[in-house]
C-alpha cells in the first residue's frame, strides 16, 4: 500500500510540474500554489476544533499541501470523510 501511495504522489508531482511548466512564470505559480496550500492547511488546523475532526500536521500532509496546494488539502479532507 505504501508503494502505491508513493507512486501516486510522484505522478501527481510530475503532473503538477508539467502543468506549471506550461505557464509564463512557472516558479512563481508553483510558489504561490504552495503558499496557498500551506495557508489552507493552517486554516483547517485552526478551525478543526469547531469541525470536530482535524488533519494531523505531519510530513505527508505538509508535502501534499505544498505539492498540490488547496486541492490537496481538499483531497485530504475528502479522505477524512470517507474513513
Amino acid at each position: 500500500m505504501d508503494a502505491v501511495v508513493l507512486v501516486l504522489g510522484v505522478l501527481a508531482m510530475l503532473l503538477f510540474i508539467r502543468l506549471c511548466g506550461n505557464q509564463r512564470r512557472p516558479v512563481k505559480i508553483m510558489l504561490v500554489n504552495s503558499l496557498f496550500g500551506i495557508a489552507a492547511l493552517a486554516a483547517v488546523s485552526i478551525i478543526s476544533g469547531f469541525m470536530g475532526y482535524g488533519i494531523a500536521v505531519n510530513y505527508a500532509t505538509v508535502w501534499t499541501s505544498v505539492a498540490l496546494g488547496v486541492p490537496g488539502v481538499i483531497g485530504i479532507l475528502a479522505v477524512m470523510f470517507l474513513i
